[in-house]
């Protein structure tokens, strides 16, 4: 069949069957034992955009879905997607969908399509949307476009499905590394103290994340992507370095401990049932303070997990963590202009604290790459700390 008469076939079918059909079409024209041809690609795009998005019609003139052909597309990939078994096929097909992201209507329906798979649990498609991530790139502004309307649609408000959230960590394990991988891009990231802290929610389903599974922030990396063939794969980057800035910074940017409480689960009273008499029990609370604690040690055991016995390291980037020195120096300059002995708060020790915990934690298991000399002597221009400077003095003797 020439390309004209599968274009024309197609149009043949209305919204939504087009779609559908056009999935099978894209499919035929990208999966294969070689790369696809350039001519090949193309029409593949021009089906994209004519027959699953809608963008244009045969003549090229401009149009669109309304927002009930969105949902329909919505789940017409959701079910191809989901009933594919070959991962490379799956990411071929989702990648050509939308790596391209110039248009914010296919970023919003990609969004919506994300928001529902964590909502559903719904493996392949996270799976997809985590490759997508680590292609487009983590910090890119389409990936944390993507992050924020998920921590809009899940973790702003004390929502009942936190248990589901917390398996992701297992079902999806690339998806939930690549996902705080961006969120740490998000927040905790500006040198003027605009406290941009993440939600509570997010902070304690992350720290649960990683609390509870140390290899997580090392899936992606473990886990390589089947790409097409052809196509240039992006390295993973791990959310370690990103998680260091958080644990570090946090005693500096929380003002007071707010609890966190975590609501009981309301029973429902059937008719004529007998509910039987318990005493209630104080629900259990949580501080930031203690949330970030707890999310300290964790990112510490996952940076052991993260040792490489063979091949150069690859968990934590020398620069990435070399990046926290001029917000921790703003921290201490606005001290000496009050007047205050920078060995003396407290809140500043702890920050020197952690990031030599971590720094000493990352090096001894061979964790980081990149110019370990640069980062010891940006270390070394820090507020001194005690703990800190055994650790620079010992590496910097070692190199």
């Amino acid at each position: 069949m020439s390309f004209s008469d599968l274009k024309h076939s197609l149009r043949k079918y209305d919204f939504p069957a087009c779609a559908k059909e056009a999935l099978i079409k894209i499919e035929m024209l990208l999966v294969g034992r070689a790369a696809p041809t350039n001519k090949q690609l193309d029409v593949a795009m021009d089906i994209i955009s004519e027959f699953v998005f809608c963008e244009t019609d045969r003549r090229g003139n401009r149009r669109g879905l309304n927002p009930l052909q969105e949902l329909q597309l919505i789940d017409i990939i959701c079910d191809y997607i989901s009933a594919c078994t070959n991962e490379t096929t799956k990411n071929t097909i989702f990648l050509s969908l939308f790596g391209s992201m110039e248009s914010q209507r296919k970023l919003k329906i990609l969004s919506i399509l994300a928001s529902m798979a964590v909502s559903a649990s719904s493996t392949p498609v996270l799976l997809a949307v985590g490759v997508w991530l680590q292609q487009m790139g983590s910090s890119s502004p389409q990936s944390l476009q993507l992050v924020e309307n998920v921590i809009r649609d899940h973790f702003y408000l004390n929502t009942s499905n936190q248990t589901a959230l917390k398996v992701l960590a297992k079902t999806a394990p690339q998806f939930v590394s690549n996902f705080i991988t961006a969120v740490t891009e998000l927040y905790m990231h500006d040198l003027q103290r605009v406290k941009k802290m993440p939600p509570k929610n997010l902070l304690e389903i992350i720290t649960a994340w990683v609390y509870s599974n140390p290899t997580l922030c090392m899936s992606a990396q473990l886990n390589p992507a089947s790409l097409p063939n052809g196509s240039i794969p992006m390295g993973a980057v791990t959310p370690l370095a990103g998680l260091i800035h958080w644990c570090a910074l946090a005693p500096l940017y929380i003002d007071e401990d707010t609890e966190i409480e975590e609501l009981p689960i309301k029973r429902i009273k059937l008719e004529d049932e007998k509910l039987p008499i318990i005493k209630s029990v104080p629900s259990k609370s949580f501080t930031e303070a203690e949330l970030y604690v707890k999310l300290h040690l964790g990112v510490l055991h996952s940076l052991r997990a993260g040792r490489r016995t063979h091949g150069p390291p690859t968990a934590v980037n020398a620069q990435h963590l070399a990046a926290l020195t001029p917000l921790v120096q703003n921290y201490a300059h606005q001290l000496l202009k009050c007047g205050v002995k920078l060995q003396n708060d407290t809140k500043l020790q702890d920050c020197l604290d952690r990031m030599g915990q971590s720094v000493q934690v990352a090096l001894a298991n061979g964790c980081v790459y990149g110019n370990i000399s640069n980062l010891l002597a940006a270390l070394d221009t820090l507020p001194e700390n005690r703990l800190l400077r055994i650790i620079i003095k010992c590496h910097q003797q070692s190199i």
